[in-house]
């Protein structure tokens, strides 16, 4: 299943995408799920529930969270998340709700994940379609030497609908929901790629 795991709606200061657009260019492009992970805010929630039957694709809505220690793609009961926490916090909060949290673009020149906490992730986003491939190789070349068994998800982190999908990631079962998601992303039988359309 083709799944691109970070997308900004126009509910981000940062992009101009149209919700029904984006659910539309997905179809167009062959993709069978999307995750809006828009900057600190699950409004698009919103305006998914009339939405998803109409397209017949999967949608979640999670959240790019920011701190001080970077930013995260965040999974799970998201509206529950409040401003300010600190990434203890962050982690106290997933195992309590059963969420998970991304390190999102760790390598990257702007608005990096601090190096030093991602040991304590099981998955990072290891390729972004906003990073430099050298951003992205530095980030993939460190999953290779932790020795830890760390995966890497794709996201394109589209601002722009001819973004969408540019980097997604391919899961080995089905996911429908939130739920299915989480649980998939707890499993290794999933890989980034750069999605050819």
């Amino acid at each position: 299943m083709i799944i691109d795991m970070h997308i900004h709606t126009s509910f981000s200061p940062c992009s101009n995408i149209n919700i029904h657009h984006l659910l539309k260019r997905a179809v167009e492009i062959g993709i069978e799920g999307i995750c809006i992970t828009d900057h600190d805010t699950t409004a698009a929630k919103k305006v998914i529930v009339d939405s998803i039957d109409k397209y017949g694709i999967c949608v979640i809505v999670g959240i790019e969270y920011t701190t001080s220690k970077g930013d995260f793609l965040i999974f799970g009961p998201v509206e529950s998340l409040h401003s300010g926490m600190t990434i203890e916090e962050i982690f106290q909060w997933t195992n309590k709700e059963g969420g998970i949290a991304i390190p999102a673009h760790p390598f990257r020149k702007s608005r990096p994940v601090d190096i030093n906490i991602l040991p304590f992730f099981e998955v990072v986003e290891s390729s972004n379609g906003r990073n430099s491939a050298f951003e992205n190789n530095l980030c993939n070349e460190w999953i290779l030497n932790s020795g830890n068994n760390y995966r890497g998800i794709g996201g394109s982190d589209a601002h722009t609908l001819d973004e969408v999908g540019h980097i997604v990631t391919v899961f080995k079962n089905n996911i429908y929901n939130c739920e299915d998601l989480i649980s998939e992303l707890h499993k290794n039988t999933f890989s980034p790629k750069i999605y050819l359309r």
